[in-house]
């Protein structure tokens, strides 16, 4: 039967009368609401269930207790070997039982710093982890140690002042100064999907669940229906994309293990960061929206995506739904849906935006020439900026002063012009990891502290249980390609301690890293060395001239040539853009 054209028109009147109107959107929060936030990370060892203890407000992260029979178990352990004693000496108010065993939900720093503190000297325990812990805290602390640290510094608020941090969002304050260590006890119990084990008489499952991280796991206690996410969930917007850099992090796995914990149904819950939650339908509400607003900012990216839209358009228009936004577990205290937007572009469709002038784009300071040029000099250009600065318009004044800074580091007014933008942009910010790197630029470009490209010093025993492959691997990306030329040079490395040959290439700019037991080429030098003291000059922790002069055995070649050869590996010093 056919529709009338009357009665059409009439179903499409009572349609959009019945079109639900969409609720107000929330309040945007202000500086004042991160302030309120700190009340999350005051510091204190909660008992979150009966033997149950957590430790918050000790550093970024949390550290967990479990206690059992006869033990207990230590669910991550802090960023550093101090933070980590800390707790480990409110523990011991509250449990005198030994630690039997220790858990990583992953790999990120501030998670496994301290593993040696909950331990006594002497004493062995198995460390529990996913497979993949173990390679991803080995690529962080050997390849991409310095740019990491240096952008985790401004994002933490690396020496600001109280008044300046007033919280990083998932925790109270990175615990990490001048002299601070790190002791991490590599896993030696690891499984890929799950794993079902008892200690002390603790029965316990552990489930590989990515998320924040590709080797996250949740550790689910099945008879007190306990659930420890791990980084899965925090009392915050997730980052999708943290601007410490980091490589893509799938929402849709994300979602899914979040999914799986909600299936769990727990009535406790212990998070790796903020504080603990309990009540089995507030815990599963809470997961529900998590999971929600993770799947809607990459549904509805992808979507807009797909009908041509560019990151930063897709970012400017990501917006959470009213309940969403309003939800207490979702405030953008630390991710943003419009960075976790551009993220999903980047890792779905790589760098390449699909404008043809993005194909070859002008470098930087031809850009910058340019832009000077087309004000009408420099002139005009600081014009332009003190004009901008006059009307407040603070990002405006951050874009073109760059690009001046760029061509006239030395420039006062233009300099005193981006200061003012740093410092306003910074005070307005209610997100903890925006407002730190705008006031740490701040502090840089005044010249008040250099970052440094180490935070914190690993001891001898985290060294000697690291893997010689480590350690060329950071060789590897230290490798001066102009100064090695079109040099070809093979050097042999007999660890007199360890009974391994490792051979490196370099080869006209290239290296190759030939591991013990394979073929390699006959060397033109040949030293041998302690690996111990091998990893104690590259970590810094020993002169590398002495070291060399005193420590290395040249049985080929000379020891000049070697030293020649290890200066192709020097580190360049990092180069800052406030």
């Amino acid at each position: 039967m056919k529709l009338g054209m009357a009665a059409a028109l009439a179903l499409l009147s009572l349609t959009a009368c019945g079109k639900p109107q969409p609720a107000p959107a929330p309040a945007v929060a202000t500086p004042a609401d991160l302030q309120a936030h700190s009340n999350e990370f005051r510091r204190a060892v909660i008992e979150a269930a009966p033997g149950v203890w957590v430790a918050v407000g000790f550093g970024i992260a949390n550290s967990i207790l479990i206690e059992g029979e006869d033990g207990a178990i230590v669910v991550d352990t802090m960023e550093s070997v101090e933070s980590a004693k800390a707790v480990a000496a409110e523990f011991a108010k509250v449990s005198d039982k030994p630690v039997k065993a220790i858990v990583y939900t992953h790999s990120h720093p501030d998670h496994i710093g301290g593993a040696s503190a909950f331990i006594p000297a002497g004493a062995t325990v198995p460390i529990y982890a996913q497979e993949d812990v173990a390679r991803n805290m080995d690529k962080i602390s050997s390849e991409l140690q310095p740019i990491i640290t240096q952008r985790s510094l401004r994002m933490y608020g690396w020496g600001l002042s109280p008044d300046e941090l007033l919280n990083v969002g998932i925790g109270g304050a990175l615990d990490i100064h001048e002299g601070s260590t790190v002791n991490i006890l590599r896993p030696t119990k690891t499984f890929r999907d799950t794993l079902d084990d008892t200690v002390a008489g603790i029965h316990f499952q552990l489930v590989h669940a990515p998320g924040e991280t590709e080797d996250q796991i949740y550790l689910w206690l099945p008879e007190r229906r306990i659930l420890l996410p791990g980084d899965n969930l925090y009392h915050a917007f997730p980052n999708l994309y943290t601007i410490r850099g980091t490589g893509f992090r799938d929402p849709k796995k994300w979602a899914a293990s979040l999914d799986r914990m909600r299936a769990l149904r727990p009535a406790v819950l212990v998070p790796s960061h903020t504080r603990p939650l309990a009540g089995e339908q507030a815990i599963y509400d809470t997961l529900t929206d998590y999971r929600d607003a993770i799947r809607y900012v990459h549904d509805q990216t992808i979507r807009l995506m797909n009908i041509g839209l560019l990151p930063d358009e897709i970012a400017e228009r990501i917006k959470l739904p009213a309940h969403l936004a309003a939800a207490p577990f979702l405030q953008e205290f630390y991710g943003k849906p419009g960075w976790s937007a551009k993220s999903l572009y980047g890792g779905n469709l790589g760098w390449f935006d699909g404008r043809p002038e993005q194909l070859h784009p002008l470098p930087p300071r031809q850009q910058a020439e340019r832009l000077q040029a087309l004000a009408g000099g420099a002139e005009s250009m600081d014009a332009a900026i003190s004009a901008a600065a006059a009307k407040a318009d603070w990002q405006w004044v951050l874009e073109l002063s760059g690009a001046a800074l760029r061509l006239r580091p030395e420039a006062a007014t233009v300099k005193e012009a981006r200061l003012a933008a740093l410092k306003a942009l910074g005070e307005a910010e209610s997100n903890p990891n925006a407002r730190h790197w705008y006031l740490v630029a701040w502090h840089e470009l005044r010249g008040d502290y250099p970052l440094p490209s180490r935070a914190v010093t690993p001891t001898p025993e985290m060294l000697a249980n690291m893997p010689l492959s480590t350690f060329f691997d950071g060789m590897a990306v230290n490798l001066d390609a102009e100064a090695a030329g079109e040099r070809i040079t093979t050097v042999r490395f007999e660890f007199t301690d360890a009974g391994e040959s490792w051979t490196y290439i370099v080869r006209r700019g290239a290296s190759e890293i030939i591991p013990p037991g394979e073929a390699a080429p006959a060397a033109d030098l040949v030293v041998r060395v302690p690996a111990q003291v091998f990893k104690e000059m590259l970590a810094k922790l020993r002169n590398p001239g002495l070291t060399i002069a005193r420590e290395f055995e040249m049985s080929s070649g000379n020891k000049l040539a070697f030293i020649a050869f290890m200066r192709l590996f020097v580190p360049l010093e990092a180069e800052t853009a406030s």
